[in-house]
């Protein structure tokens, strides 16, 4: 049966189709997809609810409200649905398309928050001054103001922008919570903006292992300077991976003076069940020396 949605226009309600996706389940890429420029006040009280096919999410049943509002021009957007073990960092980043693009190139955030189910603040972080999205990429530990690992339970992340704000329902778990737990994967995007959700490893998580799901995405960050001739790659490769990487590795400069270091950025989705290693090594492509740094960490999808 195909899953709609609903907007109103002028007063006129219309029906627009929802991506679906993925072999296992039911798995969406794009909740909400608006193929053409609406003007931001028209988009009243779209709320979906999103069946998975496999198995809830920890705590909430069997299903997950999505939901994409506008009041005077400024959005609320929330959505659902991400597992995370105790222990864990969340990184997020904003995706643009810009062939339905209505925001313009002037979206800029201010503000993360981890908040606990109560919407009661946890930790804040700052972005002072406010920070384009074309190069923002949030960064926060799962994490009390003590540095203690959060407990078992629900949370949210709050990103604030000058367009309004992108709230994410997550639940932390425990590892074996994870085996009862269905494939799961969604975006709300609004107006060709959405906030992609990852699990995120640095050098801090050195002889880490992660615990992921079937759709889940990952994003492993490490900070280095390609102009002394040096740069991250991930030595190890496989025919049938079970993280499947997400594009060509990026290099985020920390600013625009030349010869400056940055953040070389790895995605990858999960796209099957079982165990993989990972092992990127810091070094100049021509050497045969050891690497100079190295990063290796493995993950179990389930």
């Amino acid at each position: 049966m195909p899953i709609l949605g609903l907007f109103i226009q002028d007063s006129t309600p219309e029906l627009f189709g929802l991506t679906r996706r993925g072999r296992l389940g039911v798995c969406f890429r794009e909740v909400v997809f608006m193929a053409k420029k609406l003007r931001l006040p028209v988009l009243l009280g779209i709320v979906i609810s999103l069946a998975l096919g496999s198995g809830g999410v920890a705590g909430s049943g069997s299903q997950v409200a999505m939901s994409v509002s506008s009041i005077n021009g400024v959005v609320d957007v929330r959505i659902g649905g991400f597992v995370f073990e105790r222990g864990s960092a969340v990184a997020l980043e904003f995706m643009q398309d810009a062939a339905a693009d209505c925001f313009g190139s002037d979206v800029s955030v201010s503000q993360l928050q981890l908040n606990d189910e109560n919407g009661q603040l946890i930790v804040q972080v700052v972005v002072e001054p406010a920070s384009s999205i074309v190069d923002w990429l949030g960064q926060i530990e799962l994490e009390d103001s003590d540095g203690q690992p959060l407990p078992v339970g629900s949370y949210s992340l709050v990103v604030m922008t000058n367009v309004g704000t992108f709230s994410v329902d997550i639940e932390v778990v425990d590892p074996s919570r994870f085996t009862e737990l269905g494939r799961y994967s969604a975006t709300a995007t609004i107006c060709g903006l959405s906030l992609r959700v990852y699990r995120l490893f640095t050098e801090a998580d050195a002889g880490a292992h992660g615990t992921l799901r079937a759709g889940d995405r990952l994003l492993v960050v490490l900070e280095g300077n390609p102009t002394t001739g040096y740069e991250w790659t991930n030595t190890l490769l496989y025919e049938f991976a079970t993280l499947r990487q997400i594009g060509d590795v990026e290099f985020r400069p920390e600013s625009g003076l030349i010869g400056a270091g940055g953040l070389f950025l790895f995605r990858y989705e999960a796209i099957a069940v079982g165990p993989q290693a990972f092992r990127f090594a810091y070094q100049r492509p021509w050497e045969s020396a050891e690497p100079e740094r190295l990063l290796e960490f493995s993950v179990d999808v389930h």
